[in-house]
């Protein structure tokens, strides 16, 4: 007798792993909620160029104590958890990279209450708003992607530490970092071929996402920022197919539980140097715009002030501008716009650096008020002249006395 349930067990235990076993299955919601406000007149009726644009991510867990994983008989699980973002479109130094922003571990105390909640992290580092037109609006997307592996046996969690730094995964107990500041460090080949390693590694997890898309003019119309709430349900994940997840995620009367909600909240400004401004006119009356403190301003992700950028190479252009006129005034000027723009400044801030240099070069302000320089320098970049006497005023308008800092 014993010996026939001794058998009994054993053919029981060893049939275990063929059985689809439940196991925590996590996904986003597929209809996510925007916040709207209204936009400043800049926002709402520029076409571009005119400003910047940031994206930070915040994972907001609905309790303190998340029971991540699920008990058994067997046991709890053992769940892993990567959430991560893939923007495109905003020619930024991220687009295309998928960017984690948390994670979980329940290889240890797995069904033990966690907390998945997060500090900011940018997943859009600081870029200028791109243009567009009724023919181009644009094409820009955020993609939540929530992988999930019940797996013990493989490290999915330390794969995704390993390859893409452990600063760029919040949830692990560090400090919130901007992970642009890595892309810049050891630059955009080296990061795009540890995401292909990345990729290839988190393979192994069940994967659901939600796109989030708009254009353009739709972002300028005042989104302040996309909630997309992330829920668990218990289900035969091993057997789950990629059209079995889609058709759980859209399914209202499925029986899941709202874990958390992933806030990406928005933030548009026209300047660098006074983020808070919304009327750039007359700028220079209120805000302190000297040379000194312009050039000195150092750029956000680079390493280097404006000065540095635009007098970077041989001969110095410092030196040129400082004894330019006409034509020659013109290409030394095109050699620094093209220099701002590279570095991704808008027209805003490109009128007031340049226009600092060429003080700087010229050993005062008076230059200013020769209509004829003005024009041999920033006629070749409309938009930037036209927020440059906003700024500033038109050059025969004023005289030494108001120029004078």
């Amino acid at each position: 007798m014993k010996t026939s349930v001794l058998s009994c067990v054993a053919i029981c235990v060893s049939a275990l792993p063929q059985l689809s076993l439940a196991a925590p299955f996590f996904f986003p919601d597929m209809n996510p909620s925007f916040a709207k406000g209204d936009p400043p007149d800049w926002l709402h009726d520029g076409k571009g160029n005119d400003g910047y644009l940031t994206i930070t991510s915040e994972v907001i867990p609905v309790s303190s104590c998340t029971q991540m994983a699920s008990r058994s008989f067997w046991g709890s699980d053992k769940t892993q958890l990567v959430l991560s973002v893939m923007t495109q479109g905003f020619k930024g130094k991220l687009d295309k990279l998928d960017i984690p922003i948390a994670t979980f571990d329940g290889r240890e105390g797995g069904s033990e209450c966690a907390s998945l909640s997060s500090t900011p992290l940018s997943v859009v580092p600081m870029t200028v708003l791109g243009s567009y037109s009724i023919f181009n609006p644009g094409a820009l997307s955020l993609v939540l992607n929530v992988r999930s592996s019940s797996d013990s046996n493989q490290d999915f969690i330390g794969s995704a530490k390993l390859l893409l730094g452990a600063a760029a995964i919040v949830a692990t107990g560090g400090s919130a970092a901007a992970i642009g500041g890595i892309s810049a460090t050891v630059g955009n080949a080296v990061v795009g071929e540890t995401q292909k390693k990345a990729n290839s590694l988190l393979q192994g997890m069940v994967d659901a996402k939600v796109p989030v898309t708009f254009s353009w003019p739709e972002l300028r119309k005042g989104i302040r920022a996309v909630d997309i709430p992330v829920y668990k349900a218990d289900q035969s994940v091993g057997s789950l197919s990629d059209k079995q997840i889609l058709q759980l995620q859209k399914d209202p009367k499925a029986d899941k539980q709202l874990l958390f909600t992933v806030k990406l909240e928005f933030q548009f400004f026209r300047s660098i140097f006074y983020p808070t401004i919304s009327h750039v006119e007359g700028l220079a009356g209120r805000e302190n715009l000297s040379s000194e403190y312009i050039l000195n301003f150092q750029m956000p992700g680079l390493s280097q002030n404006f000065m540095q950028i635009l007098n970077s190479s041989a001969p110095s252009l410092l030196q040129r501008i400082s004894r330019a006129e006409g034509s020659d005034l013109a290409k030394a000027c095109s050699s620094g716009f093209a220099k701002l723009r590279t570095v991704g400044l808008d027209d805003v801030d490109s009128a007031i650096v340049m226009k600092s240099f060429i003080d700087e070069a010229k050993g005062d302000v008076d230059w200013y008020s020769s209509p004829a320089l003005v024009k041999s320098c920033f006629s070749q970049v409309p938009s930037i002249q036209k927020n440059l006497e906003l700024i500033y005023g038109p050059s025969e308008a004023l005289s030494k006395e108001v120029l004078k800092p």
